[in-house]
């Protein structure tokens, strides 16, 4: 489980320091205890375990019907009528000393069938033999994998739900039985780590009673009284292991009290666990439910079985000690991973099933090797059977992985198959919100979540509540964030990024009933993310490339539009004038006035020009420039002579400066139009009885030819675009006929330029 995904803080550097230590203490006592139990094999021992007081305890290998009425506690006095507690053995061998010393005066080497006395069931006959390897592979290698195993999960959940009291309960639960498992079986034999042993039953006992009180979580009514019962419990508890570890021989009273204490304290802790199943409601109860079969029914049938055990006899109990014990932490295992009972914020990894890999295969290979025993093979055979179970054993192991992998970890199974599904989906799609319907689809068929999952567009972000402080950023730069909520209801959002850009926001509910999520979980999640977001990315470019393609239609027929537009200004700007001409001599000729032959002449070669003008209108094209040798003035005067109604309306004064024989290679209708848009702008611009001037020099090949007014000018800002089209400085004007002249100046290769000096403004045109 990702211990950066708690929203609780991580151990201390001392508290680190502390729980390193007490663990690498723990395994030194296992560590001795493996020491002990190896310097037993092949020394003397009967068919029961007697307790470092001569005090029958459990069952090794005899029938029960062999004991009779033999129940725990009967002391023993004596073995083939020799004392066992009395003379002649010195005060400190232990009992298992003194059986090997009457075995080897008595017996020497082989089994015999001995006469045991019993204080309260007499004479029972039981077999004197040496101790051999499977019974120390039993009763301390089984014990203590499972004492390993118990630990291992106890430690998890300190990590994990440290914060909770139930889970500091139950991490102390499992100390003390990983404890009384590894130090049973020194204590009925070599008694080295008895005190361990004496400490880890008072702790097993007191830690039932705690549990029923802290798991999952205290009672809400009536805490002042359990507390106080609790307390007094657990001193009165503390008291009497004392007594029995300080002095042993007359704590017999202290020993039955404990012996009964634990069955009770595991029966007391199973009554709590169904009241509360009774009591709560929702999903409190239902995650209740899923660790009651487990966590209630192991400590219920050790209880019930240790109470056989003191009252009928029953001593075989300590053969199914171990499987019932491994009930516990696999119920509650399974309750962290499946329901998060303990409300903890980790994530579950795969690299934490190690060790139960590790203890389950060690575990089934002592049992393989515990079940050969039975059947005395030779060496060679044993040997055979070795390599045949091999294979065997490496097959249970790669089953044991896979069954853990699709049991914990089912995303792994569903990775190929779902991003193949979706990347099969996302082909067909365009649209962002079918991309981001497909991934949430996807998500929910493989995710059992508790609601519904959600895509939503990066723009949403600011929406989300109960994001951390960092959320955002950690977002944007690409790392999922929890929302800050309680362990059953915060949501998991993953960044959907492509390119660097967040594109949207996979948002997960809790799953279903609380579970945890897996490390291969968020594998999945961020491989599906960063499929959806480059999907999105994609909709994104081909909705920005359709839009760029729609923006050059709409160019294209913008430009087309503004061509037409700019040709039909362009036509009534040159209509204009030879329609002012008529107008003036139509108004001249109702006034009596004749029309002499110079206007004749100029009218029919407006006329004309129209005609050429409509001419290449007809072929959508305007004709080429026929460039010819033109006399300047007579058309400079010509075109005067075209606005001549506009300068007499507004009295101005003309002055042409043109030598008479200067003549200039030109087109005739592109030189007229550009002289009469020249001297018409100018009248235009030119105040009411203002000055227009026309100037034509020659310097070697170069005639400048310059057209000006004393007109206000043109602004600063719109020098440079008065030669676009539509563009004016002048109210009511059309913006054509400057843009027009240096369309037609350019064709013919001239130059033409604006400039402001002495009070007029020029435009000057520069012919090669």
């Amino acid at each position: 489980m990702s211990f950066s995904e708690r929203q609780h803080s991580r151990l201390s550097r001392s508290e680190a320091v502390l729980l390193v230590t007490a663990l690498l203490v723990l395994l030194g006592v296992a560590g001795a205890g493996a020491n002990n139990a190896l310097g037993t094999i092949g020394r003397a021992c009967s068919e029961v375990f007697f307790t470092p007081h001569g005090v029958f305890s459990a069952v090794l290998r005899a029938k029960q019907q062999i004991l009779g009425g033999l129940t725990f506690p009967d002391p023993l006095q004596s073995i083939d009528n020799i004392p066992i507690l009395e003379q002649p053995f010195p005060r400190s061998l232990t009992i298992a000393a003194r059986i090997q010393k009457i075995y080897e005066d008595k017996h020497g080497d082989k089994p015999v069938l001995s006469k045991f006395r019993f204080a309260k069931a007499g004479d029972v006959f039981l077999e004197l033999r040496l101790r051999s390897a499977s019974e120390v592979g039993f009763f301390f290698c089984c014990y203590t994998l499972v004492g390993l195993f118990a630990l291992w999960s106890g430690v998890l959940v300190l990590l994990l739900a440290g914060q909770h009291s139930g889970g500091r309960m139950y991490a102390a639960w499992t100390v003390s039985a990983y404890l009384l498992l590894v130090t049973f079986y020194d204590y009925h034999t070599t008694t080295r780590l008895m005190p361990w042993f004496l400490a880890a039953g008072t702790g097993f006992e007191l830690s039932f009673l705690w549990l029923a009180y802290t798991f999952p979580e205290p009672p809400a009514r009536m805490r002042r009284p359990l507390l106080a019962a609790l307390w007094t419990v657990t001193v009165v508890a503390l008291g009497l292991g004392l007594w029995m570890l300080l002095s042993p021989q007359s704590a017999a009273p202290a020993i039955l009290a404990h012996s009964f204490g634990v069955p009770v304290s595991m029966l007391v802790f199973f009554v709590s666990l169904v009241l509360r199943l009774r009591w709560t409601t929702g999903p409190t109860r239902v995650k209740l439910r899923s660790t009651l079969w487990g966590l209630a029914t192991a400590p219920a049938l050790l209880g019930l079985g240790l109470l056989f055990a003191l009252t009928d006899g029953w001593g075989t109990i300590h053969w199914f000690l171990p499987l019932l014990v491994l009930l516990i932490p696999l119920s509650v295992g399974v309750s962290l991973v499946r329901h998060n009972l303990l409300r903890t914020n980790a994530i579950l990894t795969s690299w934490l099933l190690t060790i139960p890999t590790v203890l389950a295969v060690m575990g089934v290979t002592l049992l393989g090797w515990l079940a050969l025993q039975r059947f005395e093979l030779g060496q060679m055979a044993m040997l055979l059977v070795l390599l045949v179970g091999l294979p065997l054993l490496l097959g249970f192991a790669a089953l044991f992985h896979r069954l853990t992998q699709r049991v914990f970890f089912p995303a792994a199974s569903q990775f190929r198959p779902t991003l193949e599904q979706l990347s099969d989906q996302l082909a067909s799609l365009q649209e962002a919100a079918d991309i981001r319907r497909a991934v949430e689809e996807v998500v929910a068929r493989w995710l059992p979540a508790s609601d519904a999952i959600r895509v939503i567009d990066a723009r949403e972000l600011s929406t989300l509540r109960n994001l951390p402080q960092d959320g955002v950023s950690r977002l944007q730069a690409g790392e999922h964030v929890w929302t800050q909520e309680s362990p059953w209801q915060r949501s998991l959002i993953m960044p959907m990024r492509s390119l660097g850009k967040l594109r949207a926001l996979l948002v997960l509910p809790p799953k279903k009933w609380a579970a945890l999520y897996t490390s291969e979980d968020l594998v999945l999640l961020a491989s599906i993310a960063n499929l959806g977001a480059v999907a999105l990315h994609h909709a994104e470019t081909l909705r920005e490339l359709e839009e760029l393609r729609r923006q050059q239609v709409e160019a294209t027929r913008d430009e087309k539009r503004f061509a037409l537009g700019l040709l039909s200004a362009e036509l009534v700007h040159e209509t204009a004038v030879p329609l002012g001409f008529f107008r003036l001599l139509l108004t001249r000729g109702a006034g009596g006035k004749p029309l002499t032959p110079r206007d004749i002449e100029m009218g029919t070669e407006e006329v004309t020009r129209l005609e050429r003008l409509l001419a290449s209108l007809q072929k959508l094209q305007f004709p080429r420039p026929q460039i010819a040798p033109l006399p300047l003035l007579d058309r400079v005067e010509r075109a005067m002579e075209l606005i001549r109604e506009l300068l007499e309306q507004k009295h101005i004064s003309t002055q042409v400066d043109v030598p008479s024989l200067l003549v200039i290679p030109a087109d005739s209708d592109m030189l007229r139009q550009i002289l009469l848009n020249l001297l018409r702008n100018a009248a235009q611009a030119a105040p009411m009885e203002g000055q227009i001037q026309v100037v034509a020099t020659q310097d070697g090949a170069t005639v400048t030819l310059e057209v000006r007014d004393n007109g206000p000018g043109v602004p600063d800002e719109f020098k440079e675009l008065i030669w676009q089209p539509f563009v004016t400085t002048r109210q009511g004007g059309s913006g054509i006929g400057l843009a027009v002249t240096q369309k037609l100046a350019r064709a013919m290769g001239w130059e033409i330029s604006l400039v402001r000096s002495n009070g007029m403004t020029c435009f000057c045109l520069k012919i090669p």
